[in-house]
């Protein structure tokens, strides 16, 4: 039933009516007290009372007063007016463009992120877990998804659909892009082209990556920071990684897989992953935002929080205001019951005297 699958949508209009059930023990404690005092009554022979079973006596009466009690629970909530809530809401405008460029590169299969080598992951299985989360926290913004190792790739464009999105992080791996070398400046230059004609109040480039240039590119990153500056883009820059050197899992070109042994399991090897901080904290400081480093899984997820906190939204809804009146529901089955009591006392729980 969708009022069920859907119980956060339910509300009460008038709650206040809820506390009639602080009227219950008070009943029940005047009732004790009214049957404490007790009744003579008088008996021509005691052959009545042996006859008489106790117990199916009490169990009746048990019944009798759970239909009672549940008939007057109903009653109340009936009377709190339930409401499933079927409003809707469209967003006119958004204050914030965000495009997340993530890279690619070999050096994301490292291990060093990995919280124990019982259960390791690579970087940028990290990575896919915290921007996920972040995508899903900016319910009203405009996000694009950008890869990137030596040349850039448009996973998703920017989209209010976020479980599209969600669903082209999933499919982020190294080798999506057919290299897997970097090139910080492609990455910035897809990101801006996809925000610089857009009119919204912020347009930020979040670049996370693990590397530096290689090969050596023709032009440097810090030129196309600049022109993010001209168009109003704020560039974050996010360095992740524990060390240079570090376990990781090898990239095979061939397969465009992980390369692997005979037997099926990942070749895992020590490698040198030179990270370039210099160059990322100049590409944030041009354009007045923040430079990052995370090491594990809780730094990354701080920094991503930072920037949401730092970068507010401003949205304009608009709102179609619906609530579907349940009244109805608790009301009828209160109905039942008593219906239901009054039937049994009059029949099959009938006392005499």
């Amino acid at each position: 039933m969708e009022y069920l699958q859907e119980w956060e949508k339910v509300r009460l209009a008038e709650p206040l009516w809820l506390l009639l059930f602080l009227l219950f023990p008070i009943f029940y404690w005047l009732k004790k007290k009214s049957n404490s005092e007790g009744t003579t009554l008088l008996f021509p022979t005691l052959s009545r009372i042996k006859k008489s079973n106790p117990k199916t006596s009490d169990y009746s009466k048990a019944i009798l007063k759970t239909l009672k009690f549940s008939s007057i629970t109903c009653i109340i909530l009936s009377l709190s007016r339930p409401q499933f809530d079927r409003s809707t809401s469209s967003v006119v405008s958004s204050g914030v463009d965000i495009v997340l460029a993530i890279d690619l590169s070999a050096s994301m299969l490292a291990l060093d992120m990995s919280e124990n080598q019982q259960n390791e992951v690579t970087r940028l299985d990290v990575v896919k877990d915290v921007i996920t989360d972040f995508v899903s926290k900016r319910k009203y913004d405009r996000i694009g998804l950008v890869a990137f190792s030596v040349n850039p790739y448009l996973v998703s464009a920017l989209t209010l659909d976020k479980e599209h999105l969600q669903k082209n992080i999933k499919r982020l791996r190294v080798g999506l892009t057919h290299q897997t070398g970097t090139n910080i400046g492609s990455a910035l230059a897809e990101g801006i082209n996809r925000l610089r004609t857009l009119k919204s109040k912020s347009k930020i480039l979040i670049l996370l990556t693990d590397g530096k240039d290689e090969p050596q590119p023709p032009h440097s990153p810090l030129i196309y920071a600049e022109g993010a500056q001209n168009d109003n883009i704020k560039i974050y820059t996010i360095a992740v990684g524990t060390a240079t050197r570090t376990r990781t899992y090898l990239f095979d070109q061939r397969s465009r897989d992980l390369m692997r042994y005979s037997n099926g399991k990942p070749v895992i090897q020590v490698a040198d992953y030179p990270v370039d901080k210099e160059i990322l904290q100049k590409i944030s400081a041009t354009t007045k935002a923040g430079y990052y480093e995370a090491t594990n899984r809780s730094e990354l997820i701080s920094i991503y929080d930072e920037i949401d906190q730092l970068e507010k939204t401003e949205v304009e809804l608009n709102i179609n205001t619906l609530f579907e009146e349940l009244f109805q529901w608790p009301l009828g089955l209160a109905i039942i019951l008593l219906l239901l009591e009054f039937v049994l006392a009059k029949t099959a729980f009938l006392r005499i005297p």
